[in-house]
């Protein structure tokens, strides 16, 4: 089971959801979050930072090793490893994608009744071409899928 948490960036004008992956670690273990507006307020430990095309994410690396050590997870807790591993991470591949996704199927569901087939299709289309444009554009998660 996973849960999600939405945080909003340091400067208030941004948000992002986040997934918790397997509920391993708790929300506090994002210390902070940066979008790339306020990102020039980062001054924590670079270590415990992880960009992504602009945004900043702090981690509390010290809790987190607390919480992967409960579950004999013995790899380094740097923020790559959290990150990339899923324990905390987008909802989606990027800050946006809740929203994209709320969009596009709002957007896609007269289809529903109209045509399924059709509504399926350019379901599939639009986000294969979402995804597309993230991993061109060096999104993390984008990169790996």
């Amino acid at each position: 089971m996973c849960m999600n948490i939405r945080r909003s960036c340091r400067c208030g004008r941004n948000s992002a959801y986040f997934l918790l992956g397997d509920n391993l670690l708790p929300p506090e273990v994002l210390v902070n979050l940066y979008c790339p507006g306020c990102r020039d307020l980062a001054d924590g430990n670079p270590a415990a930072m992880l960009e992504d095309c602009g945004w900043i994410l702090e981690f509390d690396l010290a809790m987190a090793r607390i919480f992967l050590d409960k579950r004999g997870i013995s790899q380094p807790s740097t923020p790559e490893f959290i990150f990339d591993k899923g324990y905390l991470t987008w909802q989606g591949f990027s800050p946006g994608d809740h929203e994209a996704n709320t969009r596009l199927h709002q957007r896609l569901a007269p289809l529903i009744e109209e045509n399924l087939n059709l509504y399926l299709q350019t379901l599939k289309s639009e986000w294969l071409a979402h995804v597309a444009a993230l991993k061109a554009a060096g999104w993390r998660k984008a990169l790996t899928a």
